[in-house]
């Protein structure tokens, strides 16, 4: 990430933290937001994860490294909104909690969900028996921040040393000499930001209280899912992401559409992708423009049904878009770059190559009046998929 944090912008950082041999084991999420914005402390933690875990593409990602991450309370009190895959996340525990059997029960689950905490050595003071049981971690902003007795205690329990606020190369060694077992690479060099998406001002709000409603019912329907999710480009882009992720795309195989991608995530890790991105307010959405893309999708779906050597789900995958990019407002080229699409698909993307491009160019057309019959496609079966697409659009947007 090199971009250059803009001051009136969101932005995020990943932190490298490395070992006592030097390399490079797990990141630390930073993030800059300006304080005018009003965001909750559940907000901006909510959008820094939803530009870490779904907007960044995978070499900027973690990859298989572990990711620190310093919560508020109120996180804490949400572990259904702790993103994973757990064993990947070390969850920093705020500085300075009041101590309860409340917030003690809270970390106990929270560690017995897979999760790893760390816990600021001033926040030990005083606390050792209650608190050092959960701590997988221990931050250290100084070299003299807890004596060798508790130290030693610590290690006895399994705990491991982060060196903080490493200031230079004394600071460095006098944080080697306790054994610390990983150490903030910010000592290093300064963070690199990459500045957020910004966040929509046209929500389709109607259909994201639908989405969300739908994944907590008893009886989740996948279908309903697919068809609300249809409807809100941003999130579409972010499951076929994340499914695509080394944490998920474990076989090598990729999720090129979403009936593919949502059984892949589950529902856990749906509900977990959309109530992040819910809470960032990362859902733009254009109704009119949502139409336009869902009619050309059908209509490529259409026009595929009689063919039996095509995927109707990529000319439908095809026809959606085809429009992406005006729909994020995002440049179509890069997106579809960086999208885990099948080289039949890409190529109909970029060039209108293949059968799918061929079908991709008919509905364009005759979105525009202009399509002509074909030895294949006559001119009442084209003017009955375009007009079957428009009532199809309207039926699933009707839903609402």
């Amino acid at each position: 990430m090199t971009q250059q944090p803009d001051s009136h912008a969101f932005s995020v950082a990943l932190q490298p933290i490395h070992d006592a041999e030097g390399r490079h084991v797990a990141d630390r999420l930073l993030y800059r937001h300006r304080s005018e914005d009003g965001d909750a402390p559940e907000v901006a933690i909510a959008r820094a994860l939803a530009t870490t875990i779904y907007e960044l593409d995978e070499r900027s990602r973690l990859g298989k490294r572990d990711l620190v991450i310093d919560l508020p309370v109120e996180w804490l009190e949400r572990p259904d909104l702790l993103p994973s895959p757990a064993n990947q996340i070390i969850i920093g525990v705020p500085r300075l909690l009041e101590v309860n059997a409340s917030l003690l029960e809270r970390l106990a689950q929270v560690r017995e969900r897979g999760y790893r905490l760390l816990i600021h050595g001033s926040s030990l003071r005083g606390q050792i028996p209650t608190l050092a049981p959960l701590a997988n971690l221990v931050r250290l902003s100084h070299p003299d921040e807890l004596d060798e007795d508790v130290l030693r205690a610590l290690r006895l329990r399994g705990a491991r040393l982060l060196a903080d606020n490493i200031a230079d190369a004394e600071g460095l060694a006098r944080y080697q000499q306790l054994d610390c077992h990983y150490f903030d690479g910010g000592y290093l060099a300064a963070p690199a930001f990459y500045v957020a998406r910004p966040r929509g001002r046209h929500g389709n709000r109607a259909a994201q209280l639908r989405l969300v409603n739908e994944l907590y019912r008893e009886e989740v329907e996948l279908q309903r899912l697919y068809e609300l999710i249809l409807q809100m480009p941003h999130l579409h882009v972010a499951v076929l992401r994340r499914a695509n992720s080394v944490h998920f795309s474990h076989s090598g195989a990729q999720a090129t559409d979403l009936k593919r991608a949502i059984p892949l995530l589950g529902l856990n890790e749906l509900r977990r992708l959309v109530m992040t991105l819910s809470l960032a307010g990362e859902l733009p959405s254009s109704k009119l423009k949502i139409r336009m893309a869902l009619i050309r999708a059908y209509t490529c779906r259409n026009l595929a049904a009689p063919f039996q050597g095509i995927d109707p789900e990529d000319a439908f995958t095809a026809g959606l878009f085809s429009l992406m990019g005006p729909l994020l407002e995002e440049s179509q080229e890069e997106l579809l770059d960086e999208l885990p699409l099948n080289t039949h698909l890409s190529a109909a993307l970029k060039s209108r190559e293949g059968i799918l491009g061929a079908l991709l160019t008919l509905a364009e057309e005759q979105e525009g009046l202009m399509a002509q019959p074909t030895d294949q496609v006559s001119g009442d079966q084209l003017q009955r998929c375009y007009l079957d697409a428009m009532e199809q659009a309207d039926t699933l947007m009707g839903h609402l």
